[in-house]
This record gives C-alpha cells, structure tokens and sequence, in this order.
C-alpha cells in the first residue's frame, strides 16, 4: 500500500512503484495530484485506487479523470466520502467510458445529482466489464434514478448496485426493477431510504416472481406497507435464488402476517429476514415463532424481529430457536460435507480396486501364456526327436 502523498512529500518526478498493485493516500496537494494523474495515465501495475476520505472536489476530479482516461489496467476505483459533486462526477464517467476495464467503482456520499447520475448512466449502458456500482448517501432524485435503472438493464456485467439514502422513489424502483425482468444478472441490489412506497414494492415483486438472479434484496428504511409485502412474499413462493431481505424500519403491521406465514413453511433458500423497527405485536411474534418451528425444510439463519411492539419474553423465544435452529444446520452441513468427503474417497479407491484386479488378471493371463508357450516349446522338441 502506498501512502503518504501529502504536501510535503510529493514532489513533480514521483512515481507510482512498479511493484505496488494497490495505492491510496490520506492528503495530497495540487501539484502532487498532477504529477499522480500523469502516473495513473501510463502505469501499467496498480490496479486499485483508494482516494477516501481525501477532500477531492470538482477541480481535483476533473484532474484526476484526465489520468483515467487513458489507463488500461485500474480495476478498483474508490472515490467515497469526498465532494465531486455532478461537476467532478462527470469528468470521472467520462474517462471511465474511455479507460473501459474498471471492475469496481464507490462514489458514495459525493454530493451527486440528476446530473452526475446522467453520466454514470451514459457509463454503466456501455461498460462491459463492470461489476460493482456504489452510490450510498448521494442526491440521486427520481429521474436520475429512471436513468440508472435504464443503464443497468444495458450493463451485464453489473453483479451489484447500492443506491441507498438517495431519493429515487417509485420511478426509479420501477426502472431497476424492469431491468430485473430482462433476466439481468444482478444478485445484489440496496435501495434503502430511497422513499419507495407500494407502487415501488409491487414492480420488484414482479421480478421477483420471474425468479430474477438477485440473492440480496435491502428495502429497509422506505414506506412499505401491508399491501407491498402481500405482492413481495406471494413472489417469493415462486423465486428460488432471493436468499437475503431486509425489510426493517417501513410500515408493516401484524395484518401481514397472512402473506409471510406460507413462505416461512414453504421458501426454501431465504436465509436472512428482516423485519425489524416495524410494528408487529406479540400476537405476530407467537405467530412467527409456531410457524418457524413447524417449517421442515426451513434454511433461515437469521431472522430479526427487535423493535416491534414485542415483548422480551418473546424476542427471547424466537432468538433461542434461530441460534438453535443455525447450530443445527451448521452440523448437518458439517456432516453431509464429510460424507461427500467419503464418498468421494470411495469412488477413489474403487477405481485403484478395479485398477489392481485388471493387473492382477493381467498379470495371470501372461503367466498362463508363459506357461502355455513353455508347453508348446517342449512339445516341439520332443517332436523333433521322434
């Protein structure tokens, strides 16, 4: 890791060392950032660049994006926690439309709008390698969310998306969730406190009853009611790869109850539920408990209920059995992995088996030819004499 390009240290001739394949700083000045920009432009070693927490404003990513342009190795790029803001945002898509291999890239909490989400869009529609978008904590409105949402239904690469604490609303929902329709491959996506309501809820349930590849859902922290959670959990019985939801912090009530209880007896790959800071009572929680205990084929290990309207007694009833309910999975994992084990070194040692045996009746039929050949040889002599 290199460190320490700081005001005092950085001079015009430095250099990124060859041998380093990951870089990040903690402070830099104007001048150390041009000579870097120049070094990111031809380096043909790092491939990951960490510039958090580092003051970069519009100016500074407008220098930095004229070194990306022309790099063809960085496949990291994490920009978080600083102030690029639309302006610097959109010097840094550009030359990332131009770099073309970057795999990985975090812009959270840059002060980003309608504007920089416009050409992050532009970016993501024609990257073909990316993988990874992080925008957490930015000022995404509803149409620069339609536009994101677009882009990733054009990017298949893309495996996940955060765009959390923005204020994409039901539009933006929508659009990400259209893009989950086209059998887009995205298998983790948070739209948290994004203000999504049922309009938002019923289009994700609608890719999620086409058994879109997403394995982590997060809504928590959005106005998600009774009629959301219908749509969402009736989809679930048809979705066979959602493994991780969290629904905490919206508007759920015991009502919902209805909806939830059939997947908890018959969805067999949720592992992680969420229903935290929502407004079920201990008639729910005796609800879920009975219904948890019932399930067979029951693969959840995780399934938090705090901040409801629920008593301790109850919270307490509910942990035991998950914790308990985990340990036992765990050791039936354990146990059907040691038996695959086995049963491998089985297969194994049937082969050398079957392997010895042909040798060893290769080795009997050479003997009866040797032994047949032998006869033959004293047969011809004894011809010969007569």
């Amino acid at each position: 890791m290199a460190r320490g390009f700081s005001p005092k240290v950085v001079r015009l001739n430095v250099r990124i060392n060859e041998d380093i394949e990951e870089a990040s700083l903690a402070n830099i000045s104007r001048s150390g950032l041009l000579a870097l920009s120049n070094d990111i432009s031809s380096n043909r070693h790092v491939t990951k660049l960490d510039f958090r927490h580092v003051c970069f404003g519009p100016e500074e990513g407008s220098i930095l994006a004229k070194g990306l342009a022309t790099n063809r190795v960085l496949l990291d790029l994490n920009l978080q926690h600083n102030n690029l803001s639309d302006v610097g945002t959109l010097a840094v898509a550009q030359a990332l439309t131009e770099q073309g291999v970057l795999e990985a890239l975090t812009l959270d909490a840059n002060g980003i709008g309608d504007v920089g989400a416009y050409a992050l869009a532009e970016y993501v529609s024609s990257s073909r390698t990316l993988k990874e978008l992080r925008l957490f904590d930015n000022h995404i409105l509803q149409d620069g969310g339609v536009a994101i949402g677009n882009a990733v239904a054009k990017c298949p690469t893309l495996r996940h998306l955060d765009l959390g604490l923005n204020e994409i609303g039901d539009q933006g929902a929508v659009a990400v969730a259209t893009a989950l329709c086209d059998y887009n491959k995205l298998s983790k996506l948070s739209i948290r406190a994004n203000g999504i309501t049922s309009v938002g809820g019923k289009a994700l349930a609608k890719a999620l009853r086409k058994d879109c590849k997403l394995r982590s859902l997060d809504l928590r922290v959005n106005r998600l009611r009774d009629d959301a959670v219908k749509h969402i959990f009736e989809a679930l019985l048809l979705n066979s790869h959602l493994q991780e939801l969290d629904l905490g912090r919206n508007s759920i009530r015991d009502d919902a109850m209805e909806f939830v209880a059939e997947v908890i007896l018959k969805n067999k790959f949720i592992t992680k539920l969420s229903f935290e800071d929502n407004y079920f009572t201990d008639e729910a929680a005796e609800v879920f408990l009975k219904l948890l205990q019932k399930a067979e084929h029951l693969s959840m290990t995780e399934f938090t209920i705090h901040s409801n309207y629920i008593s301790e007694i109850k919270l307490q009833q509910i942990d035991l059995f998950m914790r308990t309910h985990a340990r036992e999975l765990q050791k039936k994992k354990r146990e059907n992995k040691r038996q695959r084990s086995q049963s491998n070194v089985g297969v194994g040692h049937g082969h050398d088996t079957r392997d010895e045996s042909k040798n060893s009746a290769g080795r009997q039929s050479s003997g009866s030819h040797s032994r047949s050949t032998s006869r033959i040889s004293r047969g011809s002599r004894e011809a010969s004499k007569v």
